[in-house]
């Protein structure tokens, strides 16, 4: 009502100055409604909140449905092949419109004595808020506590044998969107391992995947102190260098970091009768190396500047042998986790998180030398390709563009290490999951 006696006074005003009174009116009004909208929110705690924000995402994920999952087997063996099969079931989970049931992870590397597997829970590895809010719109990792079991699952039962073709996996997958699998709440995946499913996905969206995995903080702080610890090997290097030179700067804090040299070395005794067989079956001779053979091609490396240090990622079983940080070419210091003095890290965690802190040191370092046949070395090629194309660098060829791969088991066209990009096209992991030595800087 008073609104409405002010609009009849404003007759007896002129006309600018009804307009000024109008437009305060206006706003007068609109701060009414919008009080009367946000109030609400204010009112209620942030637990309310959460429950209004996930009851509307739906409507913000049109694709990935919040309540429809899918559930798969323990993911088992190596971190990368865990890593691989996580993100081939997420994708699996996307191509289903479902949200993918949190996996359980496994801590223990065995591959036959599954009784022995010690079950870890994804989230005590990788962060589980981070890995959705970076993969927003494109999967979805839902706790079990979501389901609301209405429904009995649907159990359904991957083929075995060399008759599973890939064709007819895919076509399974496709049967089950709109018949009655897709009315259970839950479709629950039965058989193998999901790292040896049949692979329909092209590399670019399991790089997509791998991009969203972020190690929980507790591990992530095991990781910078390994590299710290490389970083200060690397100061001591060049004061140790500079002290020989007199017109060397010594006061090493003037002078920035050493960059640091990540070597993957595959020279255990089991991987060699392995990569013999291997060659043999293949009739190649670019998947073994030897030790000398691995320091011959690191030396040969073109932008590296001397003095720098060597982070050796090798097997436990080699840590006793003092003889692999020896030999290496003047101005490149070799360290592994002994003597580095971070056993005590590696120690207290299980295998699984051992490789997750050796997988991010290598991939975080200036430059990284490994095999093309190692599904460790392969990763970690693609995680730095995919940091390189979000950079806009598509290839590394003749040019010392940062993060730059090699793989010393192929020969480069300058007699070193051949440099190595991801292809990103490749229209499955196929090469990444069993290795190639078709690698070039693309």
């Amino acid at each position: 009502m008073n609104i409405l006696l002010e609009l009849k006074h404003l007759k007896l005003f002129s006309i600018p100055a009804r307009l000024v009174i109008c437009k305060g009116l206006l706003i007068v009004i609109a701060l009414i409604l919008l009080r009367a909208i946000v109030s609400p929110f204010l009112a209620i705690d942030s637990s309310e909140k959460k429950e209004f924000y996930e009851s509307t995402a739906p409507d913000l994920l049109p694709r990935i449905r919040r309540d429809k999952f899918l559930e798969v087997p323990q993911i088992i063996w190596g971190l990368n092949n865990q890593k691989i099969a996580f993100a081939r079931a997420c994708l699996t989970a996307r191509f289903l419109n479902r949200s993918l049931l949190m996996p359980s992870l496994s801590a223990s590397l065995f591959y036959k004595e599954v009784d022995l597997l010690q079950p870890i829970n994804f989230d005590k590895v990788f962060d589980f808020n981070k890995f959705n809010a970076r993969c927003h719109g494109f999967v979805w990792l839902a706790q079990y506590s979501e389901v609301s079991n209405r429904t009995e699952p649907f159990k359904l039962q991957k083929g075995t044998g060399r008759r599973w073709t890939a064709y007819r996996d895919l076509d399974q997958l496709q049967q089950s969107i709109g018949s009655n699998a897709d009315d259970s709440e839950v479709i629950e995946i039965v058989g193998k391992n999901p790292f040896l499913w049949p692979d329909h996905w092209p590399v670019k969206d399991y790089a997509k995947i791998f991009d969203c995995l972020v190690l929980v903080p507790e591990i992530e702080t095991e990781v910078v102190n390994v590299i710290s610890k490389i970083r200060e090997a690397g100061q001591r290097a060049r004061h140790e260098a500079g002290s020989s030179h007199s017109k060397q700067r010594r006061d090493s804090s003037m002078n920035p970091p050493v960059p640091y040299v990540a070597v993957h070395m595959r020279i255990e005794k089991d991987w060699m009768i392995h990569c013999k067989k291997w060659e043999q079956r293949s009739k190649s001779h670019e998947i073994c190396s030897s030790k000398e053979e691995i320091i011959h091609k690191v030396s040969q490396i073109t932008d590296l500047h001397r003095p720098v240090v060597v982070y050796l990622a090798v097997a436990d079983s080699l840590l006793e042998d003092d003889s692999i940080t020896s030999g290496w070419r003047v101005g490149m210091v070799a360290y592994e986790k002994k003597k580095l003095g971070v056993t005590d890290v590696y120690d207290r965690q299980p295998y699984l998180i051992k490789s997750a802190i050796d997988f991010e040191v290598c991939s975080r370092a200036d430059v990284f030398v490994g095999n093309s046949f190692s599904t460790f070395s392969n990763l970690v090629v693609l995680s730095r390709t995919e940091r390189l194309y979000n950079l806009g660098k598509a290839s590394s060829c003749g040019e010392n563009i940062g993060l730059s791969s090699y793989a010393y088991n192929v020969m480069g066209g300058d007699g070193g290490p051949q440099r190595w990009m991801t292809d990103m096209s490749d229209a499955s992991l196929q090469r990444l999951s069993y290795g190639t030595n078709n690698v070039s800087c693309h």
